[in-house]
């Protein structure tokens, strides 16, 4: 079920979002827009209010901090996307992070054909699929977290004069920060 956005910040308001929970709710899913955090405060606390997971789209967060915190340690399961038009690119695919053991060891046995880690018998637990990141891919995004830091610092000291020269446009309306954003990679 959409909800609307903020129009400052491009992410989901959390006022439509509640509205939206019903009892068939089982996941709420903030896209963390161009490198702005959704208001994780309050989707936060309204998952725990519903009973119902977060899952984080962080697709557009690579290196964003939410007060001092990436995605991936904010307390729910988060997605990135290593597609060739992100921050960090591998040609495709993804990655997701998890709060909790119990959680990534399910996700595991999904992407690695219902295997378990220790398996060495080929012994199924569960129906599963192929999502396995191979190594040559994973060396090609290791080797981009080296500058990642760097190129999120001279984006954050550019934005400013880019957003300022936006603004000047009729009808193009810069995206804002929200204060709570520590770093923005400033994603397209």
């Amino acid at each position: 079920v959409p909800a609307d956005v903020n129009l400052d910040t491009y992410c989901v308001n959390p006022a439509p979002v509640q509205a939206a929970i019903t009892p068939r709710t089982k996941v709420i899913m903030p896209v963390h827009m161009a490198g702005q955090f959704a208001d994780m405060d309050a989707l936060d606390k309204l998952a725990a209010d519903a009973g119902v997971a977060l899952l984080q789209d962080a697709a557009h967060a690579h290196g964003a901090q939410w007060r001092g915190r990436g995605a991936g340690a904010l307390g729910s399961a988060a997605g990135f996307s290593f597609q060739n038009g992100k921050l960090m690119t591998a040609g495709e695919g993804g990655a997701v992070v998890f709060p909790d053991e119990e959680l990534r060891e399910r996700a595991f046995l999904v992407h690695s054909c219902g295997r378990p880690r220790t398996d060495r018998q080929y012994l199924h637990r569960t129906t599963g699929s192929n999502y396995r990141m191979s190594e040559f891919t994973a060396a090609v995004l290791r080797a981009q977290l080296t500058r990642l830091d760097e190129q999120i610092a001279l984006r954050e000291q550019r934005w400013p004069l880019l957003s300022s020269l936006l603004a000047e446009i009729p009808g193009v309306v810069p995206q804002t920060t929200d204060p709570r954003t520590d770093r923005n990679p400033h994603y397209m």
